[in-house]
């Protein structure tokens, strides 16, 4: 299986954005090896990342990625929004940090600590006002990186599904840093890996094995299925369904200090901008 499928969506909803030149399709997935990248953070020995090359979509897979409206569970939808700028310019100095020892003195300064304080009351307006709301956490991650989460064998995991608790929380994730970062999913929920493993191979996994192996099992009996690529911009936010969805972050192709702030909560994925696309003037919507 080689062609996306119909799945987890992003939803085009939140406010202005450019798509032209932000998204990609790997060739696959393959297991990770030393040479993959030149971190100094290893692979995990069962990690597996994105199969080069990337490729820009075609207008079909467009259209099976793409939707500007909620079709289902409101929780299995990726967005991108741009954080306002009155919140940005207290946050400046944090794309300018060239070594992540100084990280933690830049976030102590004054204007720092409001600009934090701004964005967490400007998510208090995007969630939903009963959800639970985690605690904020400021990261970074080293340049030139295929995948970025490190777990707790202080080895990279590559592709991965956060830790599932069965909630519908999303992930927000602001790029503070001051090159673009990307999101990286396979867009099919923990269902659909579970579905479709099982019809492949009913003895693999059962309902009680857990995400990871459910994920780990899905990439090994589909190695030809694409990973998407999202190129999320310096001073915007992907928000997605990271205990849902075969995921990590990717610093491929920058230089500096990848700074960002993330938090977990449920929100309001209601369109709150009617025309919320913005496209080049040479292409029709949704074409690359």
């Amino acid at each position: 299986m080689d062609q996306l499928i119909q799945g987890v969506r992003i939803l085009l909803n939140y406010n202005d954005i450019t798509w032209e030149n932000r998204l990609f399709l790997s060739s696959g997935t393959e297991q990770a090896s030393v040479s993959t990248d030149r971190a100094l953070t290893p692979y995990c020995s069962d990690a597996i990342v994105p199969r080069l090359p990337w490729r820009t979509l075609t207008s079909l897979e467009q259209k099976i990625l793409f939707s500007s409206k909620l079709e289902n569970l409101p929780s299995l939808y990726v967005n991108i929004l741009n954080i306002p700028q009155n919140i940005l310019c207290y946050l400046n100095e944090l794309g300018n940090v060239e070594n992540h020892n100084l990280l933690k003195d830049v976030l102590q300064k004054k204007r720092v600590r409001k600009g934090i304080n701004l964005i967490q009351k400007y998510i208090e307006t995007l969630r939903i006002q009963s959800a639970e709301l985690s605690e904020y956490r400021i990261g970074w991650n080293a340049p030139k990186q295929m995948t970025v989460t490190v777990g707790s064998d202080n080895c990279r995991v590559g592709l991965h599904i956060d830790n599932q608790r069965g909630s519908s929380l999303h992930r927000i994730s602001i790029n503070l840093g001051s090159e673009p970062r990307y999101f990286l999913f396979i867009n099919l929920s923990i269902d659909q890996l579970y579905r479709l493993v099982s019809e492949t191979d009913g003895n693999v996994v059962s309902k009680t094995s857990g995400s990871s192996k459910i994920c780990l099992a899905f990439m090994q009996l589909f190695p030809n299925y694409p990973v998407v690529k999202l190129r999320v911009n310096p001073g915007e936010a992907y928000i997605a369904p990271t205990e849902h969805i075969t995921h990590d972050g990717c610093t491929e192709g920058t230089s500096s200090l990848d700074v960002f702030f993330t938090m977990r909560t449920i929100f309001d994925c209601q369109p709150r901008v009617q025309h919320s696309v913005v496209m080049s003037s040479r292409s029709p919507p949704l074409n690359p």
